[in-house]
């Protein structure tokens, strides 16, 4: 008998040797929608307040939806966070497009 092998009792064999088992990775959670966050807090994904959140939302540079009840006047407002990031990457590509060609790459 192996000495990384242990005879069970009940005539079975356990193995404390390494296994080779692939690796799952799970990919990382990205919300669909994103939550405005409260007045006086920022937004936990892009660190922008509300009332700038608010105001790209009126500039139609991201988009939002209203979740609320039928008749009611009050609901949860929700950032459609793909359209955030969307707008943050094309901020990146602007800003920083002069800058790699500044180095050489």
């Amino acid at each position: 008998m192996n000495k990384n092998t242990i005879a069970a009792s009940r005539g079975g064999e356990f193995t404390s040797a390494p296994v080779a088992a692939p690796v799952h990775v799970a990919a990382p959670f990205e919300p669909e929608f994103i939550a405005m966050p409260p007045p006086g807090m920022v937004c936990p994904y892009s660190g922008l307040k509300r009332g700038a959140l608010y105001q790209l939302a009126s500039d139609d540079l991201i988009r939002t939806v209203s979740l609320r009840r039928k008749g009611r006047t009050r609901g949860r407002r929700l950032i459609v966070a793909s359209t955030l990031r969307d707008y943050l990457r094309r901020l990146d590509v602007e800003q920083n497009r002069n800058r790699k060609s500044e180095n050489g790459k």
